[in-house]
């Protein structure tokens, strides 16, 4: 299974207005698996609370993109709602995080997600980042990030055995390996393998989110997010999107 990544061309944004967005409900029911869970439409929201409260500074321009840096300005993440740089199979990329080793340098590596990206999945990698004693560490051998897939007993691909793993029900995937151009990052030798994810019900359907890591992105982040998706633990939603509600198990909290 592949999909396919094509750059966009987005106006320029303009502004620097302060931005800090309220919490919402939780959600009345709790539902797993969570990859299949969406977001309540909340991806934006709950993602800048987390970094804000970690000490993260916000900024909205007119066109509603968020700009948020750590207090060095070498850490970052991008709302981009409005204007994406990136589709994955036409699916807009909303998110993207990064890190540089001085303020005017270029990223060293970039993470991206589409909007429907359950938002426990990217606020667990942005926590990570934010945490991080190192965000530049580059490149690493071996293929940590994938272990907590293995733990939760998801199933490998016998054709990339060790690289690729299935969620039960083969509805959700994460492989290790070549990525395309589109996904940018800092070192420049050709052909490096990074980590792609992504989810769907059925096969003759399209992907219901991807995300995207460029070959320098820590392996704890990277692990981070793949804890995150494999998590068994129901999450809360307000909305249940009809194309999923066979698909997913349901209860009240409580």
């Amino acid at each position: 299974m592949e999909f396919f990544l094509s750059s966009t061309n987005p106006g320029q944004a303009h502004g620097n207005q302060r931005t800090s967005v309220p919490a919402a409900d939780a959600g009345p029911f709790l539902v797993s698996p969570r990859y299949l869970a969406d977001n309540d439409g909340l991806l934006g929201d709950r993602v800048t609370n987390a970094l804000v409260d970690l000490g993260w500074s916000c900024w909205t321009t007119r066109t509603q993109t968020r700009h948020l840096l750590d207090a060095n300005q070498l850490r970052g993440a991008e709302w981009l709602p409005g204007h994406p740089n990136v589709l994955f199979d036409g699916d807009p990329v909303v998110w993207e995080f990064f890190a540089r080793t001085e303020v005017a340098a270029p990223p060293l590596w970039n993470a991206y997600f589409t909007a429907r990206v359950p938002h426990e999945l990217v606020t667990a990698f942005a926590a990570a980042l934010a945490a991080a004693q190192d965000a530049t560490s580059g490149i690493e051998p071996g293929r940590p990030p994938l272990e907590p897939l293995a733990d939760a007993r998801w199933s490998t691909d016998p054709t990339d055995a060790g690289n690729t793993y299935y969620a039960p029900k083969l509805q959700a995937w994460v492989t290790y390996g070549a990525v395309s151009e589109a996904i940018e990052d800092g070192n420049p030798i050709p052909g490096l393998p990074g980590y792609l994810a992504w989810a769907q019900t059925d096969d003759h359907l399209p992907h219901q989110w991807c995300a995207a890591f460029s070959p320098s992105t820590p392996q704890e982040l990277v692990g981070a997010f793949t804890q995150a998706l494999a998590d068994p633990a129901p999450v809360r939603r307000s909305i249940l999107l009809e194309e999923n509600v066979g698909h997913l198990t349901i209860s009240l909290p409580p």
